[in-house]
């Protein structure tokens, strides 16, 4: 009956939570208050350091499944939305904080951590950078949607947060793989890389591709309604993560590649990918936030060290500073611009489930610092980006709006394939 009851509680916070959202989004656009801030404060107070209405652990299932199908969701549905010849011929910007400074942030990340705690290894510290490197999308909405700053710089930051959720994937598993010493050769480890993302690339873009063609011959023949056909969609993702991991490969991979892959079908299977990622795919990051506040930010809350709290502090002020300006070196923007993106880069949802796929993963050595350490940076970057964002962009786009407009801040760019900004156009 308890355990009865304890799910009972969660259904009524969850649908609550769904009721909050469709009451108070558009409410909430443009104020400091953001919907993850809401909602992982909802967690809080709902969890049993305060109300002790739901009761859940990080390792329970509810958890980390809804956590992960949030990620492969965001993944497949963002992907969708890129097209990367686009990406590769217009945002030179978002490929060098990808390329450089990704890479950077791991390593800047592990070299700040060496230096504050001094009592984990190496290769923990290493876990623990590569899980907070990825942006979130959902948390850096008011940087991207700020009407003051430039176009190119909103496009990078939402170019960016976009990939490297999926791009930081094969770090994480190696560097899980070396911190459980299952691979000992250099040969191990690049016969490892290929199976994560060589089977990864190959089930999502066979998936993506049948299923792009599949939904698409059934539309064309009516066979299918507009709800059906968003169904499809979320299948063909479920299908390409599942199918990567029974076969050995990275599902994370897998659905990045197949939602790229489906990016490229007729323009009716695109409509229903954006529909959902403004829908139902907002609605689960938003869900993903409250579970974490109510199973993670509250043991987390209840058992403070100030040594995780520095280093939280300094992997949202001090890394990922350093890696955007290694990133940006040579490229002529200014130095508020490296600072502007360098702080436009909270940590949400991937790294909330990098942070439950390390402490779930049996005879990790440190697992429980990296889950709290991630947790505290995570929790941290809810708030200070939630209430910074709206007023640092007018700041920042007042400042850059003085500058000659022959900068590279203020160089028109192509947003979008044609296809798709006719999709978004209809979707609204």
């Amino acid at each position: 009956m308890g355990a009865l009851s304890g799910m009972v509680s969660i259904v009524l916070v969850v649908a609550l939570a769904v009721l909050a959202f469709s009451v108070l989004a558009g409410r909430l656009a443009g104020t400091p208050v953001t919907m993850p801030m809401l909602f992982t404060t909802a967690g809080l107070l709902l969890g049993p350091t305060v109300l002790d209405v739901v009761r859940l652990d990080v390792e329970d299932e509810v958890v980390s499944v809804l956590a992960e199908a949030t990620l492969v969701l965001v993944l497949f549905t963002d992907a969708s939305r890129l097209d990367l010849r686009t990406v590769v011929r217009e945002h030179s910007l978002a490929l060098r904080l990808l390329l450089i400074g990704l890479p950077a942030a791991v390593l800047i990340g592990t070299g700040v951590g060496w230096l504050l705690l001094p009592s984990m290894p190496l290769i923990a510290l290493a876990l623990l950078a590569a899980t907070l490197a990825p942006t979130d999308a959902a948390l850096g909405q008011s940087f991207v949607e700020s009407p003051s700053v430039p176009q190119r710089i909103r496009q990078t930051l939402n170019v960016e947060s976009g990939l490297n959720d999926g791009l930081v994937v094969p770090f994480v598993v190696i560097l899980i793989d070396v911190a459980l010493a299952q691979t000992d050769t250099a040969a191990g480890y690049v016969v490892l890389l290929a199976q994560i993302v060589g089977l990864g690339v190959l089930v999502g873009g066979l998936t993506g591709w049948l299923g792009g063609r599949l939904l698409g011959w059934a539309h064309e023949r009516s066979w299918t309604t507009a709800p059906s056909l968003r169904l499809g969609v979320v299948a063909v993702a479920g299908c390409s993560y599942a199918a990567a991991e029974l076969m050995g490969g990275n599902g994370f991979v897998s659905a990045f590649v197949a939602g790229a892959v489906l990016g490229a079908t007729p323009r009716p299977v695109l409509e229903h990918t954006t529909t959902f990622a403004q829908s139902e795919g907002q609605l689960l990051t938003l869900l993903t936030f409250l579970l974490f506040g109510g199973a993670i930010a509250s043991d987390l809350v209840a058992d403070l060290d100030p040594g995780h709290l520095i280093y939280a502090l300094a992997s949202l002020l001090v890394v990922r500073m350093l890696a955007t300006t290694v990133a940006l070196l040579g490229s002529g923007v200014s130095a508020p611009t490296v600072l502007y993106v360098g702080w436009a880069g909270p940590r949400g949802l991937a790294s909330i489930v990098y942070a439950v796929l390390v402490v779930t993963t049996a005879g990790l050595p440190m697992s429980e610092e990296i889950f709290v350490i991630a947790g505290w940076t995570i929790l941290l970057s809810v708030y200070l980006h939630g209430l910074s964002a709206a007023w640092i962009s007018r700041r920042y786009g007042d400042r850059v709006s003085q500058a000659p407009k022959d900068r590279p801040e203020h160089r028109s760019i192509s947003l979008l394939p044609l296809r798709l900004q006719r999709a978004e156009h209809r979707s609204r």
